[in-house]
C-alpha cells in the first residue's frame, strides 16, 4: 500500500520542565507502569485532552515553536 503525505494540525498545547524525575501517567499506560521524566532530558506536555505525556527535549524542539515565553 502506498504511503500518503498529510501535515499535523497546528494545535497549541502547554509544556512544562521537569523538576528532577517524575512519574508520568500517560492515556496509553493508566493502567500499566508509568514513564519517567527527566530534568535535564524531557518536558511534560498537557495535550488537547488535558493528558500529560514526556517528550524529549530534542524533539519538543524540532516539533513545537514556543509561543508563550516564561508563562506560569
Amino acid at each position: 500500500m502506498k504511503f500518503r503525505r498529510c501535515v499535523k494540525r497546528p494545535i497549541e498545547v502547554e509544556f512544562r520542565e521537569v523538576e528532577g524525575e517524575e512519574e508520568v501517567l500517560t492515556l496509553e499506560n493508566r493502567e500499566g507502569d508509568s514513564l519517567i521524566a527527566k530534568a535535564d532530558e524531557d518536558f511534560i506536555i498537557r495535550g488537547v485532552k488535558g493528558e500529560l505525556y514526556p517528550i524529549k527535549k530534542e524533539i519538543f524542539y524540532q516539533t513545537y515553536d514556543i509561543v508563550e515565553e516564561g508563562a506560569e
